[in-house]
This record gives structure tokens, C-alpha cells and sequence, in this order.
């Protein structure tokens, strides 16, 4: 991706519009500013200045970390907003030193590493990124207006633009451009709208998981000084099915997530949030909980279903459209992927646009399987392996998970594995790089028993008693 934010010289149409201002449409517009004369952002609710939590965004009140994939394509989009965010108090995480990481039943290595995880809110995200956008002389922002319909050509084979109208109704206006982004998460409207022009109603994929989880932000007493910046408690999928984690976020924050699948989901009174953090394999998040100081309330969200909607399978689609974000492919947020699987995105409809604007819509359909694939079988891979969840799992799927659990064993604690498992994770590697032959055979030939197990973090308690 090109690191400049300047106009091309020879643009490739005069005006794009995405609508939806989540953080795929921020990413996306972004794009355009260097493809387009001018860029228009449609956003529903109303921006407001600073880091504020919105009605469009109801996972804005819970953790959020960027993967290194998705950190790199959004510095390319926006120069300099690596260093904006860390200003402005996100938290630099190794992904080998600085995580404590409970995975299964045993605390993983902790050595230093080349993977970077940033750590902080939704809210500070969005605003600095919305104020790079805004920077852009060819970008503006109606905010306080929805989508209502497409404008067409003739034919219907083109989309021309879209209506607007203020939220619910009213007086409404028209808005023309050469290519239409809809960025409009899960609840996009495209395949009602495509439909009602004659085109074939998309092919629509869910997978039922029934996620919950609930989170508070905290701070911590002065003596209290954690020797990690994120403490993960992961299940052994499928055994166990429930989770937490306590992140440093900015201001000197920490936010506490608790969660689990298929309806084990915690309480969001006081005392029903500290027993569910109670009956997690390690104490340490309970005793989080129990001395520090709350912040916020306790917000809940649930996450119903995986949902992947194939427009690269329509038999026909019109030209001028193109959808990005969850209103494409919408995944299990527990494991981070959401921002990257839009930022991958944009980068391939970067990539299509370079070849012109004429056929673009086609072209960028027919990326969207290379392009989703990997993160979609990432995604859903852990949650297919409970019995209750239906779905159609994939050719080999018991090979792979019996590999998956050896090497998971092998990454409990030899460095390399487990650089590897943080590698595919950060979507900067392959799944395949797991299961090479070199790797196989450390699998087949290393014994645990060979290296003592990895020793966890030191219980706050106990370093305040040690302090003292």
C-alpha cells in the first residue's frame, strides 16, 4: 500500500461515497482520498469531538486490540497514526513478553518478540483515526444522516449513488459518485436492496455461538504494579467455554472482560461478575476485581452468530457498489480479528482500483474469497469444535484439530512454536506455517516433560505483601 495521502494525478473518478463511519468506513475513505477527487463519509449518528462512546458502536464500551496485519495497513492509509494512538496513551504490548497468557492449562512462554499488539479503547481509536480522515482536503463527513436507497442507472446495472434522509425520515437528499462503499456492519441493508432492484438475493452464511461478555474498566492501586500489560485466561476449546482477560489500556486504565460460549455468559450485577471471575482456572482476574477501583458500569454484549455473506457468488452484481467491514464478514470479536478483516479489505479493493475504476465491483468480488478466507477459517475454526454448534466443518477438520492440539502443546513451551502461533494469529503468516514439516517433527520428537512448565504471574497480592 502507498504511504502517501495525496491525490493522484490522474484519479481514479471524481467522487466516492462510503457510508457507514465504522472504523472499516474511516479505513476505507481514507483509501478512496488518494484514488478519488473527493470522498464523502455518510454516517447515521453524530460525531462529537473527543473520544465518546456512540449508538452505532454498541462493542465500543469493551477491549479492543489491534493485530499487527491491521496496525500496518492502517499506518500505510493513515501516515503517522502509530504514533498519534501511542501519544495519546495506547498501550504497546509485546505479544511474547508483556501478555501473561493462560492457554488451556498452562501459563505460555514469556520471551521478547518482534510482534507488536496495541492496547486501548474503541472510542480514543476511532476519534484519532475520524481526525486523520478529516485532515484530507478531498474528505468531508455528513454525519446525521442514513442511507435510505441506492440511486441506479437506467438498467439498474450501475449503482449511481445513494438517498439520504435524517434518521427515522424526513426531508431527504440525493448523492451522486462514481463508486458506493457500503460500511454499514452486520445489519447492512445491500441485499434487500439489491434484491428489490432484481438482482439475486446473496447467499448468506451463520454459524450460531451464542457469545456474551461483559466488561468494566478499573484502576489500580498506586502499589500495584502488574508485571504484564494484558493477563489473558483462555478455555481449552472444547472443554471449557469460558474466558477473561485484564488489559492496560490509556490513562493509566485497565479494562476487565469477562465472557464465555453458548450462553455461559457472566452477570452484570457486582457480586455475579466477581463469581463468574471466580470460577475462572487462575485467580487473578478475581483478584483484580477484588482491589481495584471501578470506573464504569458493567457493559454486557452479546454476539449471536458468525455471518459471512457471499457477494463474490452472486450471478450478477451491479457495478459502482462495493461492501467492506462486517457488512461482508462479521466474526467472533473474542479473538480481535474485526478491525484487520476490514483493513484487509481495503487493501484489496486498493489493489482492484489500481487496475481502473471500470470494473472494479467485479474485480473486488472476486478477491473477497482469497481475501477472507484465512480469517474466516481462523475465526471459526475453535468454536466448530463444540458439538452443539452447527455448521459445516471444513474437509480434514479432525486431522487439523489433532495437529492444532499437538502443536499448541509444543508451543507451551518451545519459543519458536509459539512465535509462530502469535505470527498466524497477527494474520503475518499462513495457518500452514503450523503445520510445516519442521514443525511436525518437533512435535513428533519434543517431550514437555524436558523443560519445566512455565512458572505464572505473581498473584498482586503477594508482590503488595513483597513491596512492603
Amino acid at each position: 500500500m502507498s504511504t502517501s495521502n495525496s491525490v493522484p494525478s490522474k484519479p481514479a473518478g471524481k467522487h466516492a461515497i462510503v457510508y457507514g463511519g465504522s472504523m472499516a468506513g474511516l479505513t476505507a475513505a481514507g483509501m478512496l482520498a488518494r484514488h478519488f477527487e473527493r470522498v464523502t463519509l455518510v454516517e447515521r449518528d453524530r460525531f462529537e469531538e473527543g473520544p465518546k462512546h456512540r449508538k452505532g458502536v454498541p462493542q465500543a464500551q469493551h477491549y479492543h486490540g489491534l493485530l499487527m496485519r491491521g496496525i500496518d495497513i492502517l499506518g500505510a492509509v493513515f501516515p503517522g497514526i502509530k504514533e498519534d494512538l501511542r501519544a495519546a496513551g495506547a498501550q504497546r504490548l509485546d505479544m511474547c513478553m508483556d501478555i501473561a497468557w493462560y492457554k488451556g492449562d498452562v501459563w505460555c512462554p514469556r520471551f521478547p518478540s518482534t510482534i507488536d499488539h496495541l492496547s486501548l479503547s474503541r472510542p480514543l481509536l476511532e476519534w484519532l483515526v475520524r481526525k486523520r480522515l478529516l485532515s484530507l482536503p478531498n474528505v468531508r463527513i455528513l454525519d446525521g444522516r442514513e442511507t435510505a436507497s441506492f440511486l441506479t442507472s437506467a438498467d439498474n446495472s450501475r449503482i449511481t449513488g445513494v438517498r439520504l434522509q435524517a434518521p427515522g425520515g424526513g426531508q431527504g437528499e440525493t448523492l451522486e459518485g462514481d463508486l458506493v462503499v457500503d460500511a454499514t456492519g452486520r445489519g447492512s441493508r445491500t441485499p434487500q436492496w439489491l434484491e428489490a432492484l432484481g438482482f439475486p438475493r446473496v447467499e448468506e452464511k451463520r454459524i450460531q455461538i451464542e457469545v456474551g461478555y461483559a466488561t468494566r474498566t478499573f484502576r489500580l492501586p498506586a502499589d500495584l504494579k502488574p508485571e504484564w500489560k494484558l493477563l489473558s485466561l483462555t478455555p481449552d476449546l472444547p472443554k471449557t467455554r469460558r474466558f477473561g482477560l485484564v488489559a492496560s489500556i490509556e490513562d493509566g486504565h485497565f479494562m476487565v472482560c469477562l465472557g464465555g460460549w453458548l450462553g455461559e455468559h457472566p452477570p452484570t450485577d457486582e457480586a455475579g461478575f466477581l463469581e463468574f471471575a471466580r470460577s475462572l482456572p487462575q485467580p487473578h482476574i478475581h483478584e483484580v476485581l477484588r482491589l481495584a477501583e471501578p470506573l464504569s458500569p458493567i457493559s454486557f454484549y452479546r454476539f449471536p452468530h458468525h455471518q459471512r455473506r457471499h457477494y463474490e457468488r452472486m450471478s450478477r452484481f451491479p457495478e459502482g457498489l462495493v461492501v467492506v467491514g462486517d457488512a461482508v464478514c462479521s466474526v467472533n470479536p473474542i479473538y480481535g480479528q474485526g478491525i484487520t478483516i476490514g483493513a484487509l479489505q481495503t487493501e484489496a479493493l486498493e489493489e482492484c482500483l489500481r487496475q481502473g475504476l471500470d470494473g472494479v465491483s467485479q474485480r473486488y468480488r472476486r478477491r473477497l474469497e482469497k481475501t477472507l478466507a484465512v480469517p474466516w477459517t481462523l475465526a471459526t475454526a475453535g468454536d466448530l469444535r463444540f458439538p452443539e454448534v452447527q455448521g459445516e466443518r471444513p474437509r480434514g477438520f479432525a486431522l487439523t484439530n489433532w495437529l492444532g492440539d499437538h502443536f499448541q502443546r509444543l508451543a507451551s513451551h518451545d519459543h519458536e512454536a509459539q512465535l509462530t502461533f502469535v505470527r498466524v494469529m497477527h494474520m503475518l503468516e499462513e495457518p500452514t506455517a503450523m503445520f510445516s514439516p519442521h514443525m511436525v517433527l518437533k512435535m513428533l520428537v519434543t517431550r514437555p516433560a524436558a523443560s519445566a512448565p512455565n512458572r505464572g504471574p505473581e498473584l498482586l497480592a503477594a508482590s503488595r505483601s513483597q513491596a512492603a
